[in-house]
């Protein structure tokens, strides 16, 4: 068992159906019945410690469940020693920005899926126009960056789907990361089972009770390829009591297949004093692709394939001369002496060859092409970056320009640039040297540069940049001041200083 999942497995948890679990986990688990009315006058009858096969038990591929505070459990865990979970749970807002440089960085050079842009559920089809293909300028116009195959942009992430591939046969990532009050995507259920670890900031979610296909595949799911939700599914309920569910750092949520599910980072307590981004990252379990429906049908394709008559087309047709058999088009496929002679030659074919060795031969063989590719792959990531090593920024990285903005943490000074080196500053023919600010920030985020323009002898660390604004009697919205995070500071400090109005301050 993967030293990740044990910690996962290990933490208290909160199950998504009110339905009793009558499985021996074979450690001798207690009986738990959610639905029970003496529990349900207990403040906490809905989050409990299970055994860890329980999982395998009563929840997987069977019922949503959260797991709380799974950084914790690692504290008082006897896998203490270089855990990758808690190093995914240790990533900050400069471990995001490295993990979009790099999957910017592979779309430029190799031509891999580029960074993936939404604003409140639209996908951006022209990020380029809009924001010079640039994340940070999208997010500062609030829109969410999704990082498909995250596990190949960022080592942390790597390791951390490594370690699971001990216990789940292959695991991948997707992240999601979302401005404050804002949602990536509309409702929609999944083909795989996912683990959704919160990072960063905190995140609501909605998981709907009715599943409108159970298990679907790739072109079955609810809310994708054009595949509406049934309005019965939205009125159906909520898993998890039938309320709204808000993940906070550390907990991780698991979803099978086919739950349509929805996250907004708007409005966590009925309230709207306070806002908060997230980052999380969703990892992939592809259920869909190792049923035995699935094994079958390829396992059944390949053996007839084997055979050179069967790759041929059947002399079926509109005409006596294609069939030739001497039948119209009404003649029933049992006078097709050819056909019943083929489906009698494949069928015996199959019987003798179809055998419980070969099928999980081939679903071991497909688990050993899918690992060793990822592998491969996460090997390069993991040679060329270390997690926490901030590097310093390189002379010939300048001061001003993308070279610069790219390697900026939130750590790094910046100030006003002078003429010099806003002169110096390239732009791509027919681009405009200005960024598009959401509202709620606009006035916060223009006055932090009208203070650096004010005071030319300002150098300012980006992760102080808020206090300068602040710094005056006037008083600031509690809300707007919510809006600007610390991931905000940094995408406006990558773009100024990739535009020239900012440059940044080499330390002596």
């Amino acid at each position: 068992m993967s030293s990740a999942f044990h910690i996962i497995a290990s933490s208290r948890c909160q199950l998504g159906l009110e339905r009793a679990a009558n499985h021996d986990s074979g450690e001798n688990a207690p009986e738990i019945q959610l639905g029970n009315e003496q529990a349900a006058k207990h403040e906490k009858k809905e989050i409990r410690l299970l055994p860890v096969r329980y999982f395998f038990h009563a929840i997987y591929q069977k019922q949503p469940a959260i797991y709380r505070s799974t950084h914790e459990t690692y504290r008082i865990s006897e896998t203490r020693h270089n855990c990758p979970l808690l190093r995914a749970f240790s990533m900050d807002w400069d471990d995001v920005a490295a993990l979009l440089r790099h999957c910017h960085h592979e779309h430029t050079t190799t031509g891999t899926s580029p960074p993936l842009i939404f604003q409140n559920g639209i996908a951006i089809t022209d990020p380029y126009t809009l924001y010079a293909s640039n994340p940070h300028a999208a997010y500062l116009d609030g829109c969410s960056i999704i990082i498909n195959h995250a596990d190949l942009h960022h080592p942390i992430i790597a390791q951390l789907c490594n370690n699971l591939q001990q216990t789940f046969p292959h695991v991948y990532a997707n992240a999601y990361l979302t401005p404050a009050c804002s949602h990536a995507v509309a409702a929609h259920a999944d083909d795989r089972d996912v683990l959704v670890m919160q990072i960063l900031g905190r995140k609501k979610w909605k998981v709907y009770k009715k599943v409108p296909v159970e298990y679907p595949f790739e072109k079955e799911q609810a809310g994708k390829n054009g595949n509406k939700i049934d309005s019965s599914v939205l009125r159906g309920g909520l898993c998890f009591n039938n309320k709204d569910v808000i993940l906070g750092q550390g907990d991780i949520l698991y979803l099978p297949r086919g739950y349509v599910h929805e996250a907004t980072t708007e409005d966590f307590d009925g309230v709207t004093s306070g806002y908060e981004p997230s980052f999380h990252v969703t990892l992939a379990i592809a259920t869909h692709d190792w049923c035995l429906s699935v094994l079958l049908s390829e396992t059944i394709r390949q053996t007839l394939d084997s055979v050179t008559h069967f790759r041929m087309a059947l002399p079926i047709g509109p005409s006596e001369e294609y069939t030739g058999f001497g039948s119209d088009e009404n003649s029933s496929i049992t006078e097709n002496p050819c056909l019943t002679q083929q489906l009698s030659e494949a069928m015996s074919l199959i019987q003798s060859a179809m055998t419980p060795d070969l099928v999980e031969q081939r679903l071991r063989e497909k688990y050993r092409i899918h690992n060793a590719h990822a592998y491969e792959h996460r090997q390069r990531i993991l040679s060329t970056q270390q997690s926490k090593k901030r590097k310093s920024i390189d002379d010939n990285n300048g001061c001003v320009g993308s070279a610069a903005a790219s390697s900026l943490c939130l750590h790094s000074v910046v100030r006003l640039s002078t003429p010099q080196e806003r002169d110096s500053v390239s732009m791509d023919e027919g681009r405009l040297r200005g960024l598009t600010v959401r509202k709620e920030t606009i006035s916060i985020l223009m006055k932090i540069l009208s203070k650096l323009k004010s005071d030319t002898d300002l150098k300012v660390a980006i992760k102080d940049l808020l206090d300068i604004a602040i710094s005056d009697d006037v008083e600031i919205d509690r809300t707007s001041l919510s809006m600007v995070c610390d991931f905000t500071l940094l995408s406006f400090a990558r773009c100024c200083v990739e535009l020239g109005a900012l440059a940044v301050e080499r330390l002596s």
